[in-house]
């Protein structure tokens, strides 16, 4: 291993690993939290929990058993196009680091990673942080832990907080159920997810940006999510933001949302082919 003893920046089998202050990983837990790392991003770390065409997430737990859940995100190098427009937003692992910390600045809740970094070989990137307490709102809604009176409540605070998130000139790059946590049942705050899209820019204040992203809350159907229920966010969000014309909004919300489905059936048609392309039909 070769290491500055003035930094942070580990060099290890190929990778640049850049590690957190002792404020956000303990010292003694540097060693254990890289080897986590670069197990994961041989595919051999703790269980792998969610893949998508360009990432790939394992969950591990760092202190041994009585130890912090850790999870571990591998994000691979895009083709074509897509690839421009990569190196174009620069290293989404060092994106993610400054977008969590500008959030937090502005008091929202964001996981702020242990360590991120770079293999040089491949192009992978790689970032580590620790479950954040809470419960994924999917879960929250399907168990029905609060109740219908405490998820009525839940729901209209969540459209006002994605509201106020515009209003502080945020737009989440990909605002689905499964990136929300609810990390005090009782107040009903949120932690927002998978950050590598997320943006500080003036879009906020048009209209189509800050829609989609409703879009993309309410085009799931959940258990325990019934339709009134959406509609109680979006009403929590009309409140906090105040669409002119509420109407014409959610009629057009449901028409991006019925287009947005549409696009999500033929993506997971094209990635269901590519798996049996590669022979690795059975695998999740």
């Amino acid at each position: 291993m070769a290491t500055n003893a003035n930094s942070s920046v580990v060099q290890r089998d190929g990778w640049t690993l850049l590690l957190a202050d002792s404020g956000t990983l303990a010292p003694e837990l540097r060693e254990e939290v890289i080897a986590i790392a670069l197990q994961a991003a041989a595919g051999t770390a703790g269980q792998r929990v969610r893949r998508s065409l360009h990432a790939e997430t394992w969950l591990a737990k760092v202190g041994g058993t009585a130890g912090r859940d850790l999870f571990v995100k591998i994000i691979h190098p895009h083709r074509g196009l897509a690839a421009l427009k990569q190196r174009l937003r620069g290293s989404p692992a060092a994106h993610v680091a400054a977008i969590s910390a500008s959030l937090r600045r502005y008091g929202f809740t964001a996981p702020s990673p242990m360590l991120r970094g770079s293999e040089a070989a491949s192009g992978r990137e790689i970032i580590v942080a620790a479950r954040v307490a809470g419960v994924l709102l999917p879960r929250l809604l399907r168990e029905k832990r609060l109740g219908a009176q405490g998820n009525r409540a839940m729901l209209r605070a969540l459209g006002m907080e994605v509201a106020r998130l515009h209003r502080a000139g945020y737009i989440h790059g990909d605002l689905t159920p499964f990136n929300i946590v609810v990390s005090d049942e009782s107040a009903a705050r949120f932690v927002f997810l998978d950050n590598e899209r997320t943006r500080k820019t003036w879009f906020a204040r048009l209209t189509r940006p800050r829609l989609r992203n409703l879009v993309q809350l309410g085009h799931f159907d959940l258990p325990g999510l019934t339709r009134a229920g959406k509609m109680r966010v979006w009403c929590g969000y009309a409140d906090a933001y105040g669409p002119p014309r509420e109407r014409a909004w959610l009629r057009r919300v449901a028409r991006m949302i019925q287009k947005r489905r549409g696009r999500d059936r033929r993506k997971a048609q094209a990635h269901s082919q590519r798996i049996v392309a590669h022979g690795e039909v059975g695998e999740t």
